[in-house]
């Protein structure tokens, strides 16, 4: 069984990147308590395709790409 966490890293003012190591271990600590093991962080490309309205303007499909953590039990 594996479950996947989407992760995005924050920082505020003048924190540095140690910062986002720390939240990011912070979620792999929590799910490891509640028995999942940390498998990896995996990057995922998403297609964004603008609505109806946002199309008729000229809007073009975008993507973006987002951190995910996988775990197992």
């Amino acid at each position: 069984m594996y479950k996947v966490v989407p992760f995005l890293g924050q920082l505020v003012g003048s924190q540095s990147v140690e910062a986002v190591s720390k939240q990011l271990n912070d979620v792999i600590t929590k799910h490891e308590s509640e028995g999942w093991e940390f498998v990896q962080l995996a990057q995922t490309s998403i297609q964004v395709k603008p609505g109806c309205i946002q199309g008729l303007f000229g809007a073009k499909t975008s993507y973006e790409t987002f951190d995910q953590i996988v775990f197992k039990k």
